[in-house]
């Protein structure tokens, strides 16, 4: 079957070229006489193929073969028939029927939506097919159950007057089903239901069929019903709000909700235990199997309401037909699960099922309303009933012992979805008298959610939806009321009133409301994202936590906190930057009380918030920033924050630093993850970058950089977990890694996205005043303490890999030596973290190379000997770095391999390009360098990226323009002259054929559009022009243009030769093998001069 439907699909995609398939797979079907026959039988084959059909109309119903609607309606007419099992094949169950009918109708469905012309022929016969599923008397009644249950989840087009006949019959099945117990709610009815439940219980439910004749109207029904309902419809209207008020209350007592409801039925003596009695044994006397039916009939009726206008009387009956069944509702969730006789998964089965009808009821009820928009007046009277039913359906479910129950979950949020409709269509009183009552259902749904889960349960889940809805979309339209409830759910977290039941608790306790109606609106501001909501609210909650409740550390200010933060994710400047000042002004008030006495014992809380809390919040912020404004602004004060906690925390004798900056470390790596360290940096920043770096140096928050490490400790995180000062620096280096892995893999990230240390050229390492003061007076890391300063330096010379002694370092001070370590952990992490490529554009190009980063420090004229050899190790350090990255790849395969090739690629241009740099002692390392990665990793070799960098580095970089040198500039070139000749011979060795191709492609393209220049000797350059000269005919010697184009000429030839040797000239080495490898080459005569052993082959021969 699968292969079949993947047939169908790509049929359905080119319908004309695949007719001969599609003809095929119809052909497949069972034929039209066959199903018109006495006793039809299909096989498998056959129903898979008709499945085929109906889901190639389902995508393509407009196709100009008439053979695929001819198979699904012959099928569609056939189905009465299929209501016996020989229909079907053997050993094919009621489960594969229910699914056939299901995939077939619901292909059928959706066919008929796309298709006018489809839906109307299939409208004349669905009445019949349907009325025989429910009339079936001699046929399996599985059989059309199944049918009918995959119709009401599916159902297709029907004509007005099969609609009409279809609804009767529905109700003569309903009235079948039993009575449908009401809820009684004032003493009058209480009475009257008790004097007649017993007479109820054995009577079909009455349900007056409409006819055309009858004297009745729809207002009539309506006053009728709503006389007899005794619910909180009947006091809709002018006093619909005070009805409201009366029916029920939310108090709010310590850590829970007590509801009082003016419906207790059950509560009045003997009287009220006798009904209930009465009313659980007519629920029990109900069947299962009819209560399915009932699901099925309601289902099916909203069907035909949805896509047929029906007469204004049978629409009547049939949402009083609705209303009884929302009303029982009431009762029936009240009622005790002691109270039942039956137990188990009997009584699980029967409340299940009982719920589903409900829910189905509660769709028919919307469906029916949205069909008296031509009466305004009754509509509107009509929509306050419903809402009071919906909501009354509503507060029941909530209260009923069954509340955990899915399907109890599932009708909870069916009706918040119909009472959110109504309110958004209807607005005006209806939305007032909705939110009125919804404010205590949001309370009693935060006073029963689990307060610390991470996902508070689906009715919390569909009160937010609700709550979403209503304020997007009655904003605007309906401020008022919009505002009454937002401020009445925000106010209720400063209520700490204490009531009668509180007296023995302790008065301190948060309650649980608090807590979830704060996430509850917190959720809202962000699913809203309404600049004027955010406004409404923040100020409220940063209130709370500067001056009130929240003021402490405890749970109300955890949870505060992580709302103010969401709320500042979303944007809005003045919300993000009220946060962040309190946020920030927090964290350090933290830092500044630790190690006090007051601290001895401070509250779990207080630690939570700057372990957990604050830091997660400044992440969160971090992440939902998308104006690269706000993040430029949060980038600069998350780096000020690092620079003042790392200068406090230094400070805390025997304390650890990495406890109080590593917190703050992902949410610094993520605002940094989109910014380019290779533009214009501010010194400002430079020297935050910079400040950062120096305290993850002095307090180990680095990831070791030594190829060989310890086993890996226990993460540590305690403010006591700090040995002595030459441990942590040699650890920090070596490893094991001594903190949160979360750390270590924030810190990989803030390198990618941190420029250079270099803040000035001139005493970016001279001045140690700056330096000095990140340490405070006194410290004992600082300049003066000559113990802390060695540590230092042997950390720095095994971070060098011991290229540089620690004696040879007696001129460094402590913190050079601190800074240059900070350099160190820097430049070595580029490269371990992702091979050395930096945060910018997608493409991976030489800027990328974190090369780039490595090579500013050495542009710093007139630095001490010891420094310079300092930096050259860091240099070479992180070349290795980089080399055992791409080695540690060389196996991989796909995506991996091209980024590994293309991260060598970046290096070697980067490399190429810096050969042309004044600094001689550069220059040198780059040729050093290059030379290794194109003897490690020979393909950089006939990379086209590599050679065409190499070949137009020196005039494109050459900043001649600017300085005349002419001593420098014949330098560089004779400088490339030798790399490009050691190139091309290594390339013609490893791969001839390839290397020869990428000569031609460069010095003879074929494409005017070619972005390539080749360069002229007179010149310094050979535009297109010149180039494409080379490939015709040398002109005449007359010509002005000979001159030009036998400079050019000698120009290619003196490469070629140059780059040749005897040994690869050889034409055993280019055997007619390989003539189909080379492109075909146009060769101008001149050539024609070379020695035939080292001839490219022309195109002819």
């Amino acid at each position: 079957m699968e292969a079949l439907i993947e047939l169908c699909d790509l049929i359905a995609q080119n319908p004309t070229q695949f007719s001969e398939k599609l003809a095929w797979i119809c052909g497949r079907c069972p034929p039209p006489e066959s199903l018109g026959a006495g006793s039809p039988r299909v096989s498998r084959s056959q129903l898979n193929a008709v499945l085929a059909v109906a889901r190639f109309l389902s995508k393509c119903p407009d196709s100009a073969d008439l053979r695929p609607k001819a198979v699904v309606v012959e099928f569609l007419r056939s189905v009465p028939s299929s209501f016996n099992q020989s229909f079907w094949p053997q050993a094919f169950g009621t489960d594969a029927i229910a699914s056939f009918f299901s995939d077939f109708l619901g292909y059928v469905s959706k066919a008929a939506e796309l298709s006018p012309d489809f839906a109307s022929e299939i409208a004349g016969f669905t009445g019949e097919v349907v009325m025989s599923a429910i009339s079936n008397g001699g046929g399996d009644l599985g059989i059309s159950r199944a049918f009918l249950t995959a119709l009401s989840e599916s159902f297709p087009p029907i004509l007005s007057s099969d609609a009409e006949r279809l609804i009767n019959l529905l109700f003569d099945q309903l009235s079948m089903s039993g009575p449908v117990v009401q809820s009684p709610t004032t003493p009058r009815e209480r009475v009257r239901a008790n004097s007649e439940t017993s007479s109820s219980q054995s009577s079909p439910m009455s349900v007056k069929h409409y006819q055309p004749n009858d004297s009745s109207s729809p207002g009539n029904e309506a006053s009728q019903v709503s006389g007899s309902s005794g619910s909180a419809a009947s006091r809709v209207g002018d006093d619909a709000i005070s009805a409201t008020s009366s029916r029920s209350s939310v108090i709010v007592n310590g850590g829970g909700i007590l509801w009082k409801s003016g419906v207790e039925p059950f509560n009045d003596g003997g009287g009220g235990a006798a009904l209930l009695r009465q009313q659980v044994s007519s629920f029990e006397e109900e069947p299962v199997e009819s209560l399915e039916k009932q699901e099925v009939a309601l289902k099916l009726i909203a069907h035909i309401v949805d896509k047929v206008r029906i007469d204004a009387g049978l629409l009547e009956q049939v949402r009083l037909i609705a209303k009884r069944q929302l009303q029982s509702m009431t009762v029936f969730l009240k009622i005790r699960k002691r109270d039942w006789s039956e137990h188990g998964a009997l009584l699980k089965a029967r409340i299940n099922t009982k719920l589903l009808v409900y829910k189905a009821a509660a769709t028919l009820m919307l469906k029916s309303l949205a069909c008296f928009d031509s009466d305004a007046k009754l509509a509107k009277k009509l929509a306050h009933e419903t809402l009071a039913l919906f909501m009354d359906a509503v507060e029941a479910c909530l209260l009923s012992v069954w509340r955990k129950l899915r399907i109890c979950e599932e009708l909870f949020g069916s009706l918040l979805a119909g009472l959110s409709q109504i309110a958004v269509t209807r607005g005006g009183q209806s939305l007032r008298i909705l939110l009125i009552r919804l404010k205590p259902v949001v309370l009693t749904v935060c006073a029963q959610a689990d307060t610390w889960a991470t996902s508070q349960g689906a009715m919390f889940e569909s009160v937010m939806k609700t709550s979403c809805e209503i304020i997007e979309c009655c904003w605007s339209k309906e401020r008022g009321p919009v505002d009454t409830f937002i401020m009445g759910l925000a106010s209720s977290i400063r209520e700490r009133n204490d009531y009668e039941e509180q007296v023995d608790k302790d008065k301190s306790a948060i309650p649980v409301v608090q807590l979830n109606v704060i996430r509850l609106l917190a959720d809202l501001n962000v699913a809203v994202n309404e600049s004027e909501v955010v406004n409404m609210i923040l100020p409220l909650f940063i209130e709370s936590l500067e001056e009130g409740d929240a003021s402490t550390p405890s749970l109300l200010r955890l949870r505060l906190l992580d709302a103010v933060s969401s709320m500042a994710s979303l944007g809005f400047e003045k919300s993000y930057r009220e946060t962040v000042v309190l946020m920030t002004r927090s964290y350090l008030n933290k830092l500044s009380s630790v190690g006090s006495a007051e601290s001895k014992t401070v509250a779990p809380e207080a630690t939570t918030e700057r372990v957990e809390t604050l830091p997660a919040g400044f992440l969160l912020i971090a992440c939902g920033l998308k104006n690269a404004k706000l993040r430029s602004d949060y980038r600069h004060r998350l780096l000020s924050l690092c620079s003042d906690v790392g200068l406090a925390a230094e400070s805390k004798s025997g304390r650890s630093g990495a406890d109080f900056l590593g917190p703050l470390l992902p949410a610094v790596a993520e605002i940094c993850s989109d910014f380019d360290p290779t533009v214009d940096v501010e010194p400002s920043l430079l020297k935050l970058f910079r400040n950062l770096w120096f305290y993850v140096a002095l307090f180990g928050l680095a990831p070791p950089v030594q190829k060989i490490q310890q086993p890996i400790k226990s993460v540590s995180t305690t403010l006591n977990s700090v040995g002595s000062m030459g441990t942590i620096a040699l650890q920090a280096v070596g490893g094991p890694y001594m903190w949160n892995t979360q750390w270590s893999s924030a810190v990989q990230r803030i390198a990618q996205g941190t420029p250079p240390l270099v803040v000035s050229y001139v005493k970016w390492l001279e001045d140690e005043l700056e330096l000095n003061a990140l340490h405070n007076p006194g410290s004992r890391r600082g300049s003066g303490n000559e113990k802390a300063a060695v540590a230092q330096r042997t950390a720095l010379s095994a971070a060098l890999g011991g290229r540089v002694d620690v004696g040879s370092m007696s001129t460094i001070s402590g913190v050079k030596a601190t800074y240059l370590l900070a350099v160190a952990f820097l430049e070595i992490i580029r490269f371990s973290s992702n091979g050395g490529i930096l945060n910018g554009s997608i493409e991976l190009t030489a800027s990328r190379s974190a090369f780039s980063c490595v090579f500013e420090y050495l542009k710093t004229p007139n630095l001490m000997p010891a420094v310079f050899q300092c930096l050259m190790a860091i240099v070479h350090r992180a070349f290795e770095t980089a080399v055992s990255w791409l080695e540690d790849r060389i196996s991989e395969t796909g995506k991996e391999a091209e980024v590994r090739e293309l991260t060598l690629s970046a290096h070697a241009c980067f490399l190429i390009k810096s050969m042309s740099l004044r600094e001689e002692h550069i220059r040198e390392v780059a040729v050093n360098l290059l030379t290794q990665i194109r003897d490690r990793f020979p393909q950089v070799l006939w990379n086209s990226s590599c050679f065409d960098s190499l070949l137009f580095s020196m005039h494109n970089d050459s900043p001649s323009t600017v300085v005349n040198d002419p001593a420098w500039v014949v330098t560089v070139r004779s400088l490339y002259q030798k790399v490009v000749r050691e190139w091309i011979i290594k390339s013609l060795s490893y791969a001839p054929c390839t290397s020869q191709g990428l000569l031609q492609g460069f010095y003879f393209p074929f494409s005017v559009d070619c972005p390539f220049s080749c360069t002229s000797a007179a010149e310094g350059r050979m535009d297109i022009s010149q180039a494409k000269s080379l490939l015709i005919s040398a002109p005449e010697t007359t010509d002005p243009k000979y001159r030009a184009w036998k400079t050019d000429d000698h120009l290619v030839m003196s490469w070629l030769i140059n780059s040749m040797t005897m040994e690869v000239g050889q034409p055993r080495r280019y055997g007619r093998l390989h003539m189909k490898r080379i492109p075909a080459l146009r060769i101008p005569q001149s050539y024609l001069r070379l020695r035939p052993d080292y001839m490219i082959y022309d195109r002819e021969n």
